[in-house]
């Protein structure tokens, strides 16, 4: 189906951009969400009327993205999780821990907006993409800093991390045991001695 572009469209082309796509990709997607119109002399007649107004729409949008851009290259994002003692996570950043970060510093963007470049599984720098828009893109670094350092893996059985309450000592009750174990055995002697002879 041929179809004349309402918006940039990734990997399929730019606005007014008159292009080929198969019928399901355009009847399923572009249309119904406005990216696209079906070419004819009316609709052509139409996007052409349209395209200076659609253009400008997009010239502003993209200065918007750029003046947020130069917010997000501006700020120093750290993000705080917690770490064991070698540094490794209990678990990874994310792109909501990235949105969170930047929210608390003012600039609210879509979670889908972050692409890291690599997981985030430790203590240290890392980079990140910030998609404002089609056409504006930030690359960023922020740090990821211990909120604790956790000395024992909080997913380990309470019984391996540390002894029960009530734990005997090793070699702490041997004594007493053999102290007790005399006067028994003195005791059943006594006791012994005292029993009259049975006839």
């Amino acid at each position: 189906m041929q179809i004349i572009l309402t918006q940039n469209v990734p990997n399929l082309g730019a606005l007014g951009d008159q292009v080929h796509v198969k019928d399901g990709y355009a009847r399923n997607y572009l249309l119904p969400r406005g990216l696209a119109l079906a070419a004819g002399s009316k609709n052509a007649r139409h996007i052409e009327h349209q395209r200076k107004r659609l253009e400008k729409l997009r010239l502003e949008a993209i200065a918007s993205a750029k003046g947020e851009a130069d917010k997000v290259k501006a700020l120093q994002v750290a993000v705080k999780a917690k770490a064991g003692p070698g540094g490794k996570l209990f678990g990874s950043v994310t792109s909501r821990d990235l949105q969170a970060a930047f929210a608390a510093q003012g600039v609210a963007l879509d979670r889908k907006a972050f692409v890291l470049h690599s997981p985030a599984k430790n203590l240290g720098t890392f980079g990140a993409t910030v998609r404002l828009h089609t056409d504006v893109k930030v690359e960023i670094t922020f740090k990821v800093e211990a909120s604790e350092i956790v000395a024992v893996d909080p997913h380990a059985p309470a019984a391996e991390a540390a002894p029960a309450a009530g734990a005997a000592v090793p070699g702490a009750e041997a004594a007493p045991e053999a102290e007790g174990a005399a006067p028994a055995v003195a005791a059943e002697g006594a006791a012994a001695a005292t029993e009259p002879p049975q006839t």
